[in-house]
Order: structure tokens, then C-alpha cells, then sequence
């Protein structure tokens, strides 16, 4: 993929060029040309490389992003399971496929199904440079898929996209369900380890029990994003009863807790659907990303080492804590010790395994990308809160509480809300974001 990665730059800054050539020649000759050019470009929205196709482009676009969405959603789904043991052509072509197939629909999107101004390009491409930037240094294609596919959402309304993204996973889980229930599907390996107070986690078809809560939980998210136009009593009975079985059955507690938690939230999303968003919604809902950025970095740092074992941690209180969070605040106080931050990421070995995304984010991407996301998710929750998208802002909490306990916020099956970023990536005021349903409503 850093062919895909160098050559969607390039096309960027070919379409840049391609765009001042035709402003430039459609500009009266005389004093001021190139100025009149240059402000029609960053006003005015336009496809790139030309205006032919107006009629049809834009649906062309949403069909070549539902698509790339569906094939991402299988790849991760179906041959990323254990199918990948069982069929050797599972991983080693099937997959690659499904890769190339979403990567080219959503650069198609990119580049050919997309109005933008040059403000909006200029915003967008500069992330993008640094999100390639970081990809080349962090080899994490999650990412960058997770990128790419924001950057493909500019401007569309996500519900037929998102339909198509939860009918597709359902189907790819189910199906690697069944072909583990009949045996076709080989046991995951360490299955044993797994044991815990007795217990054995439920893995599913899939390699570890969270990453079939991972994908269970994009799809709930997926799920609820789609009720956000009239959330029902039954849409937060659904998600709660998915909470229940990734309880119990994978014992995937963070999955499990998020999808509580944003069943509760739903529900108050219907006593209060007739009602407007208060005034401090807004400034409350951003203060959560720092806030949760703030325990996460500082909240290890009282931790003392007290024993030979890599779990004897001191004092008491915070020890208890650790063991509540399954060592997650060891790890990272391992982590502030054992490895560097890098300006632009680095990859990182397996241990210690850092499932917090804000730290994670720190050490795979780096400081500039860790406050970009902050600031981008920061910058989403004001701007819906705003405008009273109750469901996205619910949404987008509930993805911060699973990044506080995971590192897989980043993959894009299992944050579709990441999508609701596309408005503030490309530094469009609140009242020209699309929700799930297209435009949002206008402040009550």
C-alpha cells in the first residue's frame, strides 16, 4: 500500500495543478488574472480535474464508497479470522483483493467524486500528508485505511454506506460463526490462555475473544449511527442485549460496557428527541477528549514498582485499580520507561501492549497525530453537539470510552464513527456537515 499512499498525493497535487491551469485559462487576460483565479479556487466548490460528469459523479462517488466500505468490512471480517489457518488463499489472495477493491473506491471517491474548495483540499491534504507521513513509518495499513476512508466520507450522507457496511460484516461474522461451529475453522491458538476465574472466552472463529468483540462492537456502532433520524425503545434493547452476549459469551468487557453505555445513552436520546440540546452540551461533551486524555497519560504516573513480577505495582489503591483495568496502567507506566516517542511514529514491538489509544497513539504515530485526533474529535463533538445531532455525538462518546480501553479504535470496522470526522477533517463550519441521513438539522 505505499504505492497507493505516494500515488493518491501525487494525484492530489496533480488535480491542485490541473486546477489552476483551468482557472487560469477560464480568467479574462489582464491585471489581476492569476488573483481572480486563485479566488475562484478557494471559494467556490468543484470537482477535480474538470467539471465533466456533473450530473452523475457525485452518485457515482457514494456507490464506489459503499463498496470500498463493504470490501473492507469482508478483508477484515472473513480473512482476518481464523479462515486465514484453514484456507491458506484466504490471507494470501482473497484479502489483497478486497484490499486493492476498497483502497481504489475510496481514492476513486477521492479524486474524481468530490467537490472541494482549495481551503478544504489544502486542510485535507495536509493531514493526509502527515497521516502518509506516519503510515510509512508505522507500516500500521489500518491507518492509513482509517484515513483514506474519512477522507472519502467529504459531504456524503453516510446511510446507505453504512447499511451496506453493517449488512456485510453481519454476514462475514456470521458466517465465520458457522464455519466455527461446525468444526471447519481450527481452534485459536492459546485458546487455553484465555482461561480466567475459571472460564473460557468464547473466540468465535476469530484468533483472541477481543477481536470479535471489536467487530461486533463497529457493527452495533454501525447500527445505532443508522437509528439516528428516531432512535426506538427496541434500538437501545439491541444494543443492550449485544452487551449481554459479548459479556458472556467472548467475556470482551470493554465491547460489552461501551455497548451499556451507549444503549443509555440511546435511551435518553428518546425522552429527549423533542426537546433541544442544552447549552452546555457542547463545551461538555469536548471536554471529554481531554479529560480522557489527562487520566490516560497521567493517571500511571503515582504507580511504584514493588516486586520482581511485571504486576507488582504499589500503592494499593492504584494497584487495585490496575487489576480492575487488567494491567493497563502497568503497561503503560512500562511503556513511559521502555520505549521512545517518535516525532512522526514508529512500530512498536509486541510487548508491552498498550491498549489505550491515546497512549498508543502517542508511541505508533506520534505527538503531532495525537493532537490532531484530539483536536479533530474535539472539534466533532462541539460541532454536533451544536447542531443537535444527538445520536453522532452518543456515537463518538461511546467510541472514546472503547479508545480509553483499546487500541483498535483505529481500525476502521470497528469505529465507523470515525466517519463522522469527514466535516471537521476538511475544516467545514458545523452547518455544512452531513450526518447519516445527509444534512443535519438546523440548531433548535
Amino acid at each position: 500500500m505505499f504505492g497507493f499512499a505516494n500515488g493518491l498525493l501525487l494525484a492530489l497535487f496533480a488535480a491542485a495543478i490541473w486546477d489552476l491551469g483551468q482557472a487560469w485559462t477560464a480568467q479574462a487576460p489582464g491585471t489581476g488574472r492569476l488573483r481572480r483565479a486563485l479566488t475562484g479556487l478557494w471559494r467556490n466548490d468543484h470537482y477535480l480535474f474538470g467539471s465533466w460528469g456533473n450530473p452523475w459523479r457525485g452518485k457515482a462517488g457514494a456507490v464506489c464508497f459503499a463498496v470500498g466500505l463493504a470490501a473492507y468490512e469482508v478483508s477484515v471480517a472473513f480473512c482476518n479470522s481464523m479462515a486465514r489457518d484453514a484456507w491458506p488463499w484466504a490471507q494470501g489472495v482473497l484479502s489483497p483483493v478486497l484490499d486493492w477493491v476498497a483502497f481504489l473506491c475510496f481514492g476513486a471517491k477521492i479524486l474524481f467524486g468530490t467537490r472541494y474548495t482549495w481551503r478544504s483540499l489544502g486542510v485535507a491534504g495536509a493531514l493526509y500528508f502527515i497521516a502518509r507521513w506516519v503510515y510509512f513509518n508505522c507500516h500500521n495499513i489500518w491507518w492509513l485505511g482509517l484515513v483514506v476512508a474519512v477522507l472519502a466520507a467529504k459531504d456524503l450522507p453516510l446511510e446507505k454506506a453504512l447499511k451496506t457496511f453493517l449488512i456485510a460484516g453481519t454476514a462475514a461474522i456470521l458466517l465465520v460463526v458457522g464455519l466455527n461451529y461446525v468444526g471447519m475453522l481450527p481452534p485459536a491458538p492459546g485458546l487455553a490462555a484465555e482461561r480466567n476465574l475459571d472460564e473460557i472466552r468464547g473466540t468465535y472463529g476469530y484468533g483472541h475473544p477481543n477481536t470479535f468483540g471489536g467487530l461486533a462492537f463497529g457493527l452495533v456502532m454501525a447500527f445505532a449511527m443508522l437509528r439516528a433520524k428516531k432512535p426506538r425503545w427496541l434500538d437501545a434493547g439491541i444494543v443492550a442485549a449485544v452487551g449481554v452476549f459479548l459479556y458472556k459469551g467472548p467475556a470482551c468487557r470493554t465491547a460489552a460496557l461501551c455497548c451499556f453505555g451507549l444503549a443509555v445513552l440511546l435511551i435518553w436520546c428518546r425522552l429527549r428527541r423533542a426537546k433541544p440540546m442544552p447549552r452546555f452540551a457542547a463545551p461538555l461533551c469536548t471536554a471529554v477528549v481531554p479529560a480522557l486524555a489527562a487520566v490516560s497519560f497521567l493517571l500511571p504516573l503515582p504507580m511504584v514498582k514493588n516486586g520482581p513480577w511485571w504486576s507488582d505495582f504499589g500503592p494499593e489503591w492504584i494497584a487495585k485499580l490496575d487489576d480492575l483495568l487488567t494491567g493497563r496502567l502497568s503497561l503503560v507506566w512500562i511503556a513511559y520507561r521502555v520505549l521512545d516517542v517518535k516525532i512522526a511514529g514508529q512500530m512498536l514491538p509486541d510487548w508491552p501492549a498498550l491498549d489505550n489509544s491515546f497512549v498508543f497513539t502517542l508511541y505508533q504515530f506520534g505527538p503531532v497525530v495525537a493532537v490532531l485526533l484530539a483536536v479533530l474529535t474535539g472539534f466533532a463533538l462541539w460541532g454536533f453537539a451544536r447542531r443537535g445531532g444527538r445520536v453522532e455525538v452518543c456515537c463518538l462518546l461511546a467510541m472514546l470510552v472503547y479508545a480509553y480501553m483499546e487500541c483498535q479504535s483505529f481500525h476502521l470496522t470497528t469505529n465507523p464513527a470515525a466517519l463522522l470526522l469527514a466535516g471537521a477533517v476538511f475544516a467545514q463550519a458545523p452547518r455544512q456537515w452531513t450526518g447519516v441521513y445527509g444534512a443535519l438539522p438546523e440548531k433548535e
